[in-house]
């Protein structure tokens, strides 16, 4: 029984410890105040604790009128571990601080806060706390003054603030407070209204408000002794009506007490800017307020009137300025085509208050119909009595002389009228745009068949700017291998020409070709497939003649005088004991098969010679910096070979070199860089798109004529469309050369470039993109830097490149092409005719095909060479800064005018920035987003 219960117990006290530490995490909040009564301008604090909580949310505070509620500043963390018998216990407590300040005298209730704690909805009670005034008698007087007895609404108006505070005076120590200290009591929950901005900078500035004793009023018709105190600030009424005070309030900490101080921390307070010799004393154990009560005073204002702005006569560009102003103007570039963009900038110079005054609603402006202008409203900046707009417009179309006179209503007070002045008219420049498809487009409606579009292309290769809108367009391509049909010429022939030589000598290669192997590997073989010692010694002695030739002495016909000689050599050589070897070897394979009575086992000789082959061959190679001499013989059979076959070496490396080039040429058109899709799209959803996209882009060739600003918003529009779709993940040639055509009517010249180069990249041989793409590229400014020179051979070069240049344009590269094919076919016909033994003279009659398959062979290798594109990237800004580092922060090492659409080639990436070099050699880091990777 005894057993059970004390089962019993255990269990329940399990129970109990884990109930009281779950709730332990509860998370309990509680609410309190410092006191229920406060006197008006005296806070109160405001506590809510939250007890045990993982999470939190901070409430948000509840408007009342009469009281203002703010935060004291951060939550105040803790945190407690508490071990009893061995049992650990942990609570964590988060305070809220808040302060409350009543404005007036009245009883006031702070609603519920409603807040989540751990994700649960947590409310805390009402409360209600009283609020009185502290009986202020003739302590304190506070007076407003405008120095105006009418002012509009919006007009500026000097209003200057007094405060009058009764000198403190202690009778048991017989001391009066100072001016100084007096000013040190006000408290800070004053609220001081349109002053603040003045207090703020006198703080700032470490001054503060000079006081002087005068008599004034006690508000009882006696004077009494006062410090008198004044701010003057500029104010700028709302609202139209008497000025009032309603947002100001001064607060004033009373003295009632003085005692002596004891805090060691009064040195803090002597570089107080408020302070004198009685508040800022560094000694311990000196007068010091020992108690106050808050005394508050509300201002009497004198009689300004604020009147409104009157409706009557009110501009329609009229945006709330009063006061005096004038307006000025500036605009860059001024020299510009249809449709570019022309940064204004707006100077607003005048009297009132220049933060609030607006700019002029120029997308409303009928001065400005001729251009395009944006409807949102401008952000300006003040400086000193001035304030600054910016903001582009567009002209609509060419023919334009002249950005208008801007104007700038306002009302003037001083008249009581309103005025408008205007700015000084601005001689600009606008030509035609500078859009190929202004010129080029023959119609407006877009392509749907490819079929129908190339055989367009097929009569007249102009650039074209009819997009692709058929469904096709959705649906990726792989790249395709650019190939010229007529590189068959050039490589077939030569090819059949060395197939007919093999079979022309093949008996000569045949029996010749073992001596193309090595002597090692010759000499290994006869040993490997040698019947007798003879052979074996027959085969390493020759061998050893081949490394080590002898010097030739009168005939010797002994085969013993032979392997004298080769030993004798290789003794020379510094290999005395493989010398010593071979010799012994050579007189053991001299015997017959049974010498000294005894058979000889033929498969160990040869291993036993293969063994020492190796040897020596290893020992041959360890003495590479000796050179073996080679005969006169051997070296005029070589100097025989190279006359025969450099010709033709010659020529066949240089097709091959010029195949290579057409190759690096049309690989290096674009290197794209293989990304996951940025945007999820389904089928339905690109269809949309695409007709979308297609639809903006006819919109905007219907207006390129008449209206080049709204068209170029539609090609906008467009572009950013078909780059959807691009970051969708489809790669499309027709999708990239749309997306091209409206970067390059939108004025993006960079990003027109770079998706050209894309559409080649899939179909490398369609004509009408590379006709874009060369149209695109003619826009492309050149570089202001030269190229330079280092040598002689780079200046033959250049004049050689330029001279073929010359010579293609004259001709034309299909001419090249055809004298190719045709000396080609000719002069490997006519060598393959002589190898095969026919009687003629290639002297006379393959020279002049030799020398123009010679000649358009370098042509188009220059051609190809000087045209191919360098680089794996395109600029897609005007100007651009190299930077030393990968940021801002680093030193310019140069800059870049007229660098869009310009290649440059990428060296290293870092974070957002990457490393660039340019045809001209500079290298620098530039962000991301000036360029566009191929």
């Amino acid at each position: 029984m005894d057993h059970t219960k004390n089962y019993i117990r255990a269990i329940l006290t399990i129970l109990t410890v884990g109930i009281a530490g779950s709730s332990a995490f509860a998370g309990d909040v509680s609410m309190s105040l410092s006191s229920r009564e406060a006197y008006v301008g005296s806070p109160i604090q405001m506590q809510i604790a939250i007890k045990n909580a993982k999470d939190y949310e901070q409430p948000a505070l509840p408007q009342v009128d009469g009281i203002e509620i703010r935060s004291a500043g951060s939550p105040s963390q803790s945190s407690q571990v508490t071990i009893i018998n061995g049992r650990r216990s942990e609570s964590r407590s988060v305070i809220l601080n808040y302060l409350i300040t009543p404005r007036r005298a009245g009883t006031f209730e702070i609603p519920p806060l409603k807040f989540k704690v751990d994700g649960n909805d947590v409310e805390t009670e009402a409360i209600r706390i009283i609020a009185t005034k502290s009986e202020t008698g003739d302590l304190l007087f506070v007076e407003l003054e405008g120095k105006k007895d009418k002012v509009f609404v919006g007009q500026p108006l000097e209003m200057v603030l007094r405060i009058y505070i009764k000198p403190y005076r202690d009778q048991d120590h017989e001391l009066t407070l100072s001016e100084g200290d007096m000013w040190n009591m006000i408290s800070d929950q004053t609220a001081w209204g349109s002053f603040q901005k003045r207090i703020e900078e006198m703080a700032n500035s470490r001054q503060r408000p000079g006081g002087k004793e005068v008599l004034h009023d006690n508000g009882q018709g006696e004077e009494r002794a006062y410090y008198k105190y004044e701010i003057t600030a500029k104010v700028y009424p709302t609202k139209a009506g008497k000025i009032s005070g309603d947002d100001l309030q001064v607060v004033v900490n009373y003295p009632t007490a003085l005692g002596r101080s004891r805090d060691p921390f009064d040195r803090f307070f002597e570089d107080s800017p408020f302070g004198g010799g009685f508040m800022s004393s560094p000694f311990s154990n000196r007068l010091s307020v020992a108690s106050s009560r808050p005394v508050v005073a509300e201002a009497t204002v004198d009689a300004t009137e604020v009147i409104p702005v009157p409706t009557e006569g009110r501009p329609a560009d009229y945006r709330g300025a009063v006061g005096q102003y004038n307006i000025v103007t500036q605009a860059s570039p001024v020299n510009v085509h249809a449709g570019d963009s022309i940064t204004l900038n707006l100077g607003i110079v005048g009297t009132g208050p220049m933060e609030l005054v607006q700019a002029p609603p120029l997308s409303e402006l009928p001065e400005l119909k001729e251009f395009k202008v944006s409807n949102q409203p401008l952000a300006g900046y003040v400086k000193d009595d001035s304030k600054v707009f910016s903001t582009t417009i567009r002209p609509r179309q060419a023919g334009i002389t002249e950005i208008p006179a801007i104007p700038f209503s306002f009302f003037n007070p001083e008249t009581e009228q309103f005025e408008t002045v205007h700015s000084s008219p601005i001689k600009i420049t606008v030509e035609k745009a500078d859009s190929l498809a202004l010129d080029s487009i023959v119609g407006a409606k877009s392509t749907n068949s490819k079929q129908q579009n190339e055989t367009q292309n097929a009569i007249s290769l102009t650039p074209s700017f009819i997009n692709f809108d058929a469904p096709s367009v959705l649906i990726s391509q792989q790249p395709q291998s650019a190939w010229n049909w007529w590189w068959l010429a050039v490589v077939v022939p030569p090819v059949m020409w060395v197939i007919t030589l093999i079979t022309r000598y093949r008996h000569w290669i045949a029996e010749h070709l073992p001596s193309l192997r090595s002597p090692q590997a010759r000499c290994s073989t006869q040993i490997s497939n040698a019947k007798d010692q003879s052979v074996i010694a027959h085969a390493l002695l020759r061998y050893m003649q081949k490394m080590f030739p002898a010097r030739k002495y009168a005939a010797v016909a002994e085969n013993l005088d032979e392997t004298s000689s080769t030993i004798g050599a290789i003794r020379a050589a510094g290999f005395y004991e493989l010398a010593a070897e071979a010799e012994a070897m050579l007189e053991q394979l001299s015997h017959s098969n049974i010498s000294y009575g005894a058979p000889v086992d033929l498969e160990e000789q040869r291993s036993t010679a293969l063994d020492f082959l190796s040897r020596l061959a290893d020992q041959i190679n360890s003495q590479s910096s000796r050179r073996i001499r080679r005969s006169q013989k051997s070296k005029d059979k070589l100097k025989k070979h190279a006359r025969f076959s450099q010709p033709a070496a010659m020529l066949l490396g240089l097709v091959l070199a010029s195949a290579a080039s057409t190759a690096m040429a049309n690989d290096i058109t674009a290197t794209g860089l293989s990304s996951e899709p940025h945007v999820q799209l389904d089928q339905s959803q690109r269809e949309v798109i695409l007709n979308d996209a297609s639809e903006s882009y006819r919109n905007g060739l219907s207006l390129a004529e008449t209206n080049a600003a709204d068209a170029k918003d539609l090609f906008l529009r467009a572009a950013k469309k078909y780059q959807l779709l691009v970051d969708s993940g489809i790669s499309n040639a027709d999708l990239y050369f749309n997306l091209g055509n409206a970067y390059l009517q939108s004025n993006q010249l960079g990003r027109a470039i770079a998706n050209y180069n894309r559409a080649l990249k899939i179909e490398p041989d369609n004509r009408q993109f590379q006709v874009n793409l060369n149209a695109a590229q003619g826009m492309v400014k050149t570089a202001d830097t030269p190229q330079k020179l280092s040598g002689p051979d780079e200046s033959l070069l250049l004049k050689l490149k330029n001279g073929n240049a010359d010579l293609i344009k004259l001709v034309g590269q299909e001419t090249v092409i055809t004298v190719l094919v045709i000396s080609s076919l000719a002069f490997w016909g006519l060598l393959i005719l002589r190898t095969m033994d026919h009687k003629l003279s290639l002297w006379k009659f393959g020279t002049l095909p030799g020398l123009l398959l010679l000649v358009s062979l370098v042509s188009i290798y220059l051609h190809t060479d000087s045209t191919a594109p360098q680089g794996n990237a395109v600029i897609v800004e005007q100007h651009l800064k190299l930077h030393a580092g990968d940021g801002e922060q680093f030193a310019e090492v140069a800059v870049l005018d007229s660098a869009e659409g310009h290649r440059v080639q990428t060296l290293a990436h870092r974070g957002t920035w990457t490393q660039i070099q340019t045809a001209q050699g500079q290298t620098g880091w530039v962000p991301d987003r000036v360029l566009e990777l191929l």
